[in-house]
Order: C-alpha cells, then structure tokens, then sequence
C-alpha cells in the first residue's frame, strides 16, 4: 500500500484494541510462537488502571500523557524491535516483553492513588518515572524477577535527563530494549499527527508542575523546534541513532524503504515554523486536528 500522507502510514493510536491487535502481529511477524500473555496482561492492567477500576487507584487524569500516548508509544517500540530483528539486532523473548511491557508502564507514574487528592497526576512530572518503576514492580510481581529488572530499567530510560551511562545494563539485549522503548517515546509522540495541538495539553501539565521555562502556550510553542534539535542529538548520540531501523519495518511491512516516523516529524515542523509566523491571536484557528483547542477551551475557559 502506498500512503499519500506519512501520518496515515502511523495507524490509529487512539484504538487501544487496534493498537494491542497490531503489536501482536508485529511480534508475530518476527517472533513466531512468542507467547503475547505477558503482554496482554499488560494491555488488560493498563485498561484498569487507567480507566479508575484499579482498587486503590484514580482514573488517569493528565491531559497529555494519557491513553493516546502509550499506544503510540507500544506501536512504536513494537516497530523498533521488528527493525532491529531485520538488522541483525533482534531480542530474545523476555527482551521482547521487557521493551514492549515497558513502553505501557512507562508514564504509569502519573496515575493518583485514592490517597493523593488533589491535581492531575502532572505534579509528579518529575518523579513519574519512578513511580513508574514502584508500580510495575508491585503490579506485575508474578513476573520472572530478571524480566521485572530489565522492564525497570527500560522505565528509567525514559528519563529524558538520564545519559544512558547512568544506568547499570546488565546485557546488550537489556539495553537495547531500553534503547528501543526510551526511542520510541519521543519519535511515537512527535510523529503524531496531532502533536502541535496536543503541545497545548503538555503546556497545562508543565504548569501543573510549577516547571517554569515558559511564559504561556504560545512561548511553548515558539520553543518546541529547539526542543526537537535537543531531541535529536539524544536519538542519534546517547540512543545511538537506533530509529533508522524502522525504514527496515515499513519496507517488509509496506513494501516501501521509508520512515514514516521522520517523514511525519519533519511535516508537523515544518507546519509550526510556518504557525509561529503567524500573530499569536490567529494560531489557534490554525489548530484544528483531534478537537483539541476546543477541548482545552471547554477545560480552562480560554487560552
């Protein structure tokens, strides 16, 4: 099939069903026999955890790193490790589940337990990835105790602050597992076709979090392409340049040598550039994709 927009060539990230549907075909692709339990498991969890029905737990409440953004992000890992398989890098089977359980656990840290009243889970913005770590490890105990170690360190690699140096691999297939996931993190979301809309939502969770850095959503917005040069160097220096491999996924798959990951990010960038041109009272009108501008209105009132 060949795909007018590279966007289209992504998938719905927004079906959660769809998504689980096509990760299990993707690792079959490359992994026949793989047992998907461990993994459905952890769809089903997430389905609880997420939706309020976790004893214990609030439903999910953060704007941005919400459902949508953990599908794109296991989609994408998923095509990592099938491109990897292709290059002659493929992971066992527990570094298969390590990557791909860890990709739906990595932002878990946002979930509130009952206990913590107040705000959306974005306070803890700085702390998440760890929470993340703690709710794994008590959620998925059942797993084999090395499989819960590698998915931890997986977790700790989304830390976008974190020089991979600083943490402890025990293997090559830990790491890249890890390499793969913490990838896919940040190519998944800003490939999305509404990443320029859902940068807004990002703004109100940075604001939650007392942050600072950026005067209002326009400033965010004005900044986000140095934030992608930033983003960049982490992906082709520390992350050693590892999403090139999903050309290889999207040639087997679609039978064309392309990646609709780049192609989708350079879109959306160059868009913004021509967004930011604009005076800052018209923008908006210019952000129309998901609903989002208007679901952030009906949220905070105005922008």
């Amino acid at each position: 099939m060949t795909y007018d927009s590279p966007f289209a060539a992504l998938g719905n990230t927004r079906d959660t069903a769809e998504v689980e549907v096509q990760v299990g075909e993707i690792v079959s692709s490359f992994a026949p026999g793989h047992d998907l339990t461990r993994i459905a498991d952890t769809f089903s969890l997430l389905d609880r955890a997420f939706n309020g029905d976790l004893p214990g737990y609030q439903k999910l409440k953060t704007l941005y790193h919400n459902r949508t953004h953990t599908n794109e992000v296991v989609l994408c890992t998923a095509r990592m490790l099938h491109g990897l398989y292709l290059s002659g890098q493929g992971l066992d089977g527990d570094h298969i589940d390590a990557a791909l359980i860890g990709a739906l656990m990595h932002d878990i840290g946002y979930l509130m337990s009952d206990a913590e009243a107040s705000g959306t889970g974005a306070q803890f913005t700085d702390s998440h990835v760890m929470r993340g770590v703690e709710f794994t490890r008590r959620h998925l105990a059942d797993l084999p105790p090395t499989l819960i170690e590698a998915t931890a360190k997986v977790i700790m690699l989304t830390d976008h602050r974190k020089h991979p140096a600083r943490i402890n691999f025990d293997n090559l297939q830990v790491q890249r597992a890890a390499y793969a996931t913490a990838t896919a993190d940040l190519i998944g979301q800003m490939a999305n076709r509404e990443y320029l809309e859902r940068v807004l939502l990002l703004y109100f969770e940075f604001e939650e979090a007392q942050m600072g850095g950026f005067a209002d959503i326009h400033d965010l917005l004005e900044k986000t392409t140095a934030f992608y040069r930033m983003t960049k160097g982490r992906l082709d220096q520390d992350l050693n340049g590892m999403s090139v491999c999903l050309a290889r996924h999207f040639g087997q798959q679609q039978g064309v040598d392309r990646n609709f990951y780049q192609e989708s990010i350079d879109c959306n960038l160059e868009y913004l550039d021509r967004l930011v041109k604009i005076e800052r009272e018209h923008r908006l009108e210019r952000l129309k994709r998901g609903g989002v501008v208007q679901e952030i209105l009906e949220l905070k009132g105005s922008l």
